[in-house]
């Protein structure tokens, strides 16, 4: 419960999240009102969020979080009031209300917590149940940390369907009760993914075979590039992606696989020697004084 990182300032959550925005006015409503016999919140909503979302996290993180439902309020109740306990748990339920939509196991968790709520408090969140919030699942409180998720995927292709992930989604909880508005969102999600599969090529059954009348994309890109170099047309004269362009135009493999490949460099194992030694014969029969080493890193 305590790996999520606590936020320093209460914008950090409220800006740009329409949810928080609406949890965190309810806050401050429970700090100024004694209704129906509430204690006034004496809490800052700053540390209620913080909690909130650890708690969330766990969660999140769990195969099954309705077990969590007991431990969870024990460990929360030794730190906090009764009552704080119940406010604390309203927000993880509002949170998850949202939020949650992957793990079909959540919502055991949900009506676990709901039943130990004090229902003084919890009154005060369920109007904002009933919202049509643009709130979408998962969303990240900034786009620094939805970067910092997505920089963690080396592959150019997945990083790009994992945003494009994330913009339908983002678009499906606009169109909250638009049916055909979020299936059409969806196809174009399916179609998306299938274009991006299908880019990345798989080596043909010849090459896979040690056919060496069909070079692999890592034998192709290096020549080409060794060619480049020897016209002085190389990576010292033009940019890699103009490169990367050329090398996707004349082998009909992926631009965005192709660069990343290149980014990280291009290692050679024993399945391309022959392919190699086959390339470099080649290239000397054309007297083009150049060849690929096997051994190099390009």
């Amino acid at each position: 419960m305590n790996n999520c990182t606590p936020k320093t300032s209460i914008d950090d959550y409220i800006d740009k999240s329409e949810l928080n925005s609406r949890l965190y006015q309810i806050l401050l409503y429970l700090q100024d009102s004694t209704a129906n016999g509430r204690h006034k919140l004496k809490r800052q909503p700053l540390e209620i969020f913080n909690q909130a979302y650890a708690i969330c996290e766990e969660l999140q993180s769990a195969k099954h979080p309705e077990e969590l439902t007991q431990p969870l309020w024990e460990k929360i109740r030794q730190l906090f009031l009764s009552y704080e306990t119940s406010v604390i748990f309203s927000c993880v339920y509002a949170i998850l209300f949202f939020t949650s939509k992957d793990n079909p196991n959540m919502r055991y968790f949900l009506n676990r917590i709901k039943q130990k709520i004090d229902s003084v408090y919890l009154q005060e969140f369920e109007p904002l149940l009933k919202e049509e919030l643009t709130y979408m699942t998962a969303l990240p409180v900034n786009f620094e940390q939805l970067k910092t998720e997505a920089d963690k995927i080396s592959d150019l292709d997945k990083r790009e369907l994992f945003y494009t992930d994330y913009l339908t989604r983002h678009k499906q909880s606009k169109s909250k009760g638009n049916i055909l508005q979020q299936i059409s969102d969806e196809i174009e999600l399916i179609k998306r993914t299938k274009e991006l599969s299908n880019t990345e090529k798989p080596e043909t059954a010849a090459a896979e075979k040690d056919n060496t009348d069909v070079a692999s994309i890592k034998v192709r890109s290096v020549m080409i590039l060794e060619l480049l170099k020897k016209m002085q047309l190389g990576t010292a004269h033009n940019d890699l992606s103009k490169i990367c362009k050329l090398i996707a135009f004349l082998t009909g493999n992926s631009y965005n696989s192709i660069y990343n490949e290149l980014q990280k460099g291009i290692y050679f194992s024993k399945f391309h020697s022959k392919q190699i030694d086959e390339a470099n014969k080649i290239l000397a029969e054309l007297n083009a004084l150049i060849s690929i080493d096997k051994d190099k890193q390009y």
